[in-house]
C-alpha cells in the first residue's frame, strides 16, 4: 500500500528511434505511482525509468517524476489551494505543462546516453495569441485576443479549461510584482515581448516562465557577421588591423557556438591606451551581450574582502536583466591579468586555480539572501589583458601570436610569459589565443583623432554641432601641434586626448559664457596648442 506521502508523478513517454544513436521520447500519459530502484510502479505497470541506453530498447520509459509536495512547490500552490479533493488538478496542470514537450536523446560511440535535449513543439507552432498585461484603475489586469479566447473555449472540459485560466492567473500575479519596477503594460504575441512600457528588465522576468518564454533579442542574430563586427571594432580602434582580425574571428565563433563547442579565451597584451579596453567595448556593443570589466588584482577568494568570482558572476547576472542565458553568454574581461602574480602566495594559488576553473568552464552556484541560482561559465566570453613589461619593455615590436601560430616574428611570447614568471605553462594553456597590441606610433594617433568613432575631437565636434549649432574647425597645424605636445614617454592615447580636452577647454568655456550668441564656428589652429586663449570663436 502507498502511502500519500510516497505517491509520485511522472510522464510516460513513448520510445521513437529515428536514426542509428538518436531518439524521440514522445508524451503519452501522466502516471501516479512510486519509484522503486530503476522502475515506476504505476498500479500493476512497471516502466522503467531513463537512466541508461538500455532504457531506449524498450517501448515506454519515464523522466520527470516528482513527489506532489514538489510540484506544489515548483508550480507555487499554497496548501490551501490545494488539497486531496482537488490534487487530481494538479497533475493535470503538471501534465499540460508537458504534453507538448519532446525530448531527444542521442548516444555515443560507446552506447552511453550523450546528449538529452526538451523541444517544446508549443513554442514552435505558429500562433497569433495575444496577451496583454496592464493596470485597470490600479488593478493588475490580462486581455486576451479573440485567438486566445478560442484556445480556451476549445477546451474539451472544465478542467483544461481551469488549468489554462490558472496559468493566466499566476502570470497576472508576477506581474503585479513588477509594481516596484514602474512597468505598467506588457503586450506578448506570439511568445515573445512586443511591447513594454517604461522599461524593458521585466522581459528576463517572463522567460522564466515555462508556458511563456520569451525571445530576447534587440538586435536580430541574423544581423550579426563576422565582417560586421571585425568593422564595429576598427571604426574605433586603428593600428592593429591584423590583431582585431583575429579577436574578431574568436569572439564570433564564441558567439555563434553551441554548448557542446565550447568557447576559447583570449589574452591582449600591449601597453595601456593602444586600444584594448576599446576593442573590447566595441566588440560588446556590436554584439549586444552584456559585459563587465574587472581588475584581476582586486580578486580574492570568496570570503576575503574584495572581489571575489562570485560578485563578478552576480555583476554580469545584473547587466543581463538576471537573464541567466545572456549572462552565461555574456562577456568578462579581466585586466591587470599580469599584476595577478604580484600577489601575496597563498591567495594568488587559490584565486588562479579558480580562474582556472571559471576558464576551462566550470559550475558555480550563487546562494545568499538575495540571488539562487547556478552560472556555468562555459560559454562565458573570457577576456583578459595586461601590460606584461617585463616582455614588452625588451621588444616593442612583439607583434602577435595564437595558438595556431606559435612564433610570429621570431618572438615567442607564450614562451616569455613562461619564462619571466607570470603563469606557469599549464595555467597559460587555458588561454588558447594570445594577442599583443604593439605602442602607437605618431600617424596612427593623427588617425585616431581625425577619424575614429571614439576620437574626443569628434566627439566635441558632434557635441557642439548639436547642442550649441557650432561647427568645430581645426586644420593639420593643429594636429601636429597636439601630437608634439605630448612627452614622448606616455605612449597612449589617453594621454592625447588628455591633452587635447584640456587644450580646449578655454574655447569651450567661452562658448558658454556667451550661449546665448550665434556663434556659428570655432577655428583651432597651432596657436591654440601654444595659447589656449588664442582661439577663433564667431
Amino acid at each position: 500500500m502507498i502511502k500519500a506521502d510516497d505517491i509520485e508523478y511522472g510522464i510516460k513517454y513513448r520510445v521513437i528511434k529515428i536514426l542509428k544513436g538518436k531518439f524521440i521520447l514522445f508524451p503519452v500519459s501522466i502516471e501516479e505511482g512510486e519509484t522503486i530502484g530503476f522502475d515506476f510502479q504505476a498500479g500493476t505497470e512497471k516502466i522503467s525509468l531513463l537512466s541508461s541506453s538500455d532504457d531506449l530498447k524498450k517501448r515506454y520509459v519515464m523522466e520527470n517524476v516528482y513527489f506532489l509536495e514538489e510540484l506544489k512547490e515548483i508550480y507555487e500552490f499554497a496548501e490551501d489551494e490545494l488539497n486531496e479533493d482537488n490534487k487530481d488538478f494538479l497533475s493535470e496542470y503538471f501534465y499540460n505543462d508537458y504534453k507538448e514537450k519532446i525530448i531527444y536523446v542521442e548516444t555515443d560511440s560507446l552506447g552511453d546516453i550523450a546528449e538529452k535535449l526538451e523541444i517544446d513543439l508549443d513554442f514552435m507552432k505558429e500562433k497569433e495569441e495575444d496577451i496583454t498585461f496592464m493596470y485597470n484603475k490600479d488593478i493588475p489586469s490580462v486581455i486576451l485576443n479573440e485567438d486566445a479566447l478560442n484556445a480556451i473555449l476549445q477546451c474539451n472540459n472544465i478542467k483544461e479549461i481551469k488549468v489554462l485560466m490558472e496559468k493566466y492567473k499566476r502570470l497576472v500575479l508576477k506581474f503585479e510584482e513588477l509594481r516596484e519596477q514602474q512597468i505598467t503594460k506588457i503586450k506578448i504575441k506570439n511568445k515573445k515581448i512586443e511591447e513594454i512600457e517604461t522599461i524593458r528588465e521585466v522581459e528576463s522576468f517572463f522567460s522564466n516562465e515555462k508556458d511563456n518564454k520569451v525571445i530576447i533579442s534587440d538586435q536580430e542574430t541574423s544581423t550579426i557577421s563576422y565582417e560586421g563586427l571585425r568593422k564595429a571594432i576598427k571604426e574605433r580602434v586603428f593600428g592593429h588591423d591584423e590583431q582585431i582580425d583575429i579577436f574578431a574571428q574568436k569572439l564570433y565563433m564564441n558567439y555563434t557556438a553551441r554548448e557542446d563547442e565550447g568557447t576559447e579565451s583570449i589574452l591582449l597584451i600591449g601597453p595601456t591606451g593602444t586600444g584594448k579596453t576599446e576593442t573590447i567595448n566595441a566588440a560588446c556593443s556590436y554584439l549586444d551581450i552584456p559585459s563587465i570589466s574587472v581588475n584581476a588584482s582586486n580578486i580574492v577568494p570568496q570570503g576575503i574582502k574584495g572581489t571575489s568570482i562570485e560578485d563578478i558572476i552576480i555583476s554580469i547576472y545584473e547587466r543581463a536583466g538576471r537573464d541567466i542565458y545572456k549572462a552565461q553568454r555574456g562577456l568578462i574581461f579581466l585586466d591587470e591579468f599580469d599584476k595577478l602574480n604580484e600577489s601575496e602566495l597563498d591567495i594568488k594559488t587559490v584565486i588562479k586555480n579558480i580562474l582556472l576553473t571559471f576558464t576551462a568552464g566550470g559550475i558555480f552556484p550563487i546562494n545568499d539572501e538575495y540571488y539562487d541560482f547556478t552560472y556555468n561559465s562555459l560559454m562565458t566570453n573570457k577576456v583578459f589583458a595586461g601590460v606584461f613589461d617585463k616582455i614588452t619593455s625588451q621588444n616593442r615590436n612583439v607583434g602577435f601570436i595564437t595558438s595556431q601560430e606559435p612564433k610570429v616574428h621570431g618572438y615567442d611570447v607564450r614562451k616569455k610569459i613562461v619564462e619571466k614568471n607570470y603563469f606557469t605553462l599549464e595555467e597559460l594553456s587555458r588561454i588558447s589565443t594570445i594577442l599583443t597590441f604593439d605602442e602607437l606610433d605618431r600617424e596612427t594617433k593623427k588617425r585616431i583623432l581625425l577619424e575614429s568613432k571614439l576620437s574626443e575631437l569628434n566627439k566635441k565636434r558632434a557635441r557642439y554641432k548639436r547642442q550649441f549649432g557650432i561647427d568645430l574647425i581645426i586644420d593639420d597645424s593643429f594636429v601636429e601641434a597636439i601630437l608634439d605636445s605630448v612627452p614622448t614617454s606616455e605612449t597612449g592615447m589617453r594621454s592625447v586626448n588628455n591633452m587635447l580636452k584640456k587644450i580646449i577647454d578655454e574655447a569651450e568655456r567661452g562658448i558658454l559664457e556667451n550661449e546665448c550668441s550665434e556663434y556659428k564656428k570655432l577655428v583651432l589652429t597651432k596657436k591654440t596648442v601654444q595659447n589656449s586663449n588664442n582661439f577663433d570663436l564667431s
